[in-house]
């Protein structure tokens, strides 16, 4: 922590003794600064979203290079679980000509990510105040990322998710049932060159591609994995 963090941390908690009592509660440490460097931009974090982590960064990575690979091009996106809304600063900053649609059932998560879209003066977003098991999109779109909540409920956790909302991070059926609807339905959300992009359970990749395959018979289905070695993510690509 330098010294301007350590300023800003007394001036709004009061003093270092308040800071460590949190510290010690295990309080994560980006809810007490209220920011985040993420893939280069500034995201404010507080308990209204889930903490951007590490493997976000690589999913928005994998995407970006899939999309240079196979030559999509790609003019609307539809971003599922908006949360901080960190992975739509970065899309928007790299696919400058994309339009985005967001959507998040929480108005919480929803609030957070206006503010960080006004933060990094982005104006290219469509966000949207639902369940995603009940919207039915009114377009097409050329690429869909989610980090949905894919959590099984009987899974251990570190001890500082449990400030980060519950519903962001645990999810019903083993922490897959995002993923079977968002795959299922996505055949009717997605023109016929288009990438689906989600960030995964480090134990769900071999059934995940072998549930998206009943759907994309016709696609390449990739799972790649993250820094840690473990597999991180599943790319569904039709051509």
């Amino acid at each position: 922590m330098n010294k301007i963090d350590e300023e800003l941390l007394i001036n709004k908690y009061g003093s270092l003794e308040a800071i460590k009592d949190k510290l010690d509660s295990n309080y994560p440490i980006q809810y007490l600064i209220g920011y985040v460097d993420f893939y280069g931009y500034r995201i404010n974090v507080d308990e209204r979203a889930l903490i951007p982590r590490f493997e976000t960064e690589g999913l928005i990575e994998l995407v970006i290079n899939t999309i240079n690979k196979h030559n999509i091009k790609v003019n609307d996106i539809f971003d599922i679980g908006t949360g901080s809304g960190c992975i739509d600063v970065v899309l928007s900053k790299k696919l400058n000509n994309a339009n985005i649609s967001t959507i998040d059932i929480s108005s919480d998560a929803l609030s957070l990510a206006k503010e960080n879209y006004k933060l990094n003066n982005i104006d290219n977003i469509e966000v949207i105040n639902n369940d995603i098991f009940e919207y039915n999109p009114t377009k097409k779109y050329d690429l869909i990322i989610s980090n949905p909540p894919y959590v099984a409920y009987d899974e251990e956790v570190d001890k500082e998710t449990k400030y980060e909302p519950q519903n962001a991070i645990f999810a019903d059926n083993k922490g897959l049932v995002f993923y079977e609807h968002i795959i299922k339905e996505s055949v009717n959300w997605i023109n016929a060159q288009s990438i689906i992009a989600f960030e995964i359970g480090y134990n769900q990749g071999n059934y995940l591609k072998e549930f998206a395959s009943k759907y994309y018979q016709n696609s390449i289905i990739e799972i790649h994995k993250d820094l840690s070695n473990r597999d991180r993510y599943l790319l569904i690509i039709n051509k």
